[in-house]
């Protein structure tokens, strides 16, 4: 199985405030889509419900503590390993997509194979932060620059 970590992060390594994005960026959105689409997601509560539904031809596991939380058409797993083995029965790819507490348990414990990074300018105000990693550690492997960001795909070193 692959796992496959996408996340956007201002220059300050920013990637919320109040529960959402910090930019608009349409065309990273429409990449977002394009690499998820057809492959299991897994995300923590807090970014579900900044989405608020599952997104269409993608499963999406949550995970969550709250053992009575429920969503409709959406899979809960109660820990990140729940989760993963989840994904691993419905495909040989899974995307982790948020929040910072699911990306630092996933590279604190080495289960990330491929990061694609949206890099973008800015360095916004923000109340959640991609954890910080050793970057020496990955190996760029691609770079799709666009006006104000840049799409960096990664692989494990």
């Amino acid at each position: 199985m692959t796992v496959t970590l996408v996340v956007a992060m201002g220059a300050n390594r920013v990637i919320g405030v109040d529960g959402q994005l910090p930019w608009r960026l349409p065309e990273d959105l429409a990449h977002f889509k394009r690499i998820t689409l057809g492959h299991p997601m897994v995300m923590g509560r807090a970014t579900y419900d900044s989405i608020g539904r599952p997104l269409p031809g993608r499963t999406t596991i949550v995970v969550t503590r709250q053992a009575e939380w429920s969503a409709e058409g959406v899979e809960v797993a109660h820990s990140l390993d729940d989760a993963l083995a989840r994904a691993h029965e419905l495909d040989d790819e899974v995307f982790l997509v948020g929040g910072a507490q699911v990306y630092a348990e996933a590279l604190e414990r080495g289960l990330v194979d491929v990061l694609v990074v949206t890099r973008v300018s800015q360095s916004p105000q923000g109340d959640a932060s991609f954890p910080e990693i050793d970057w020496q550690a990955w190996h760029e492997v691609g770079s799709v620059p666009h006006a104000g960001f840049e799409i960096v795909t990664y692989e494990r070193g």
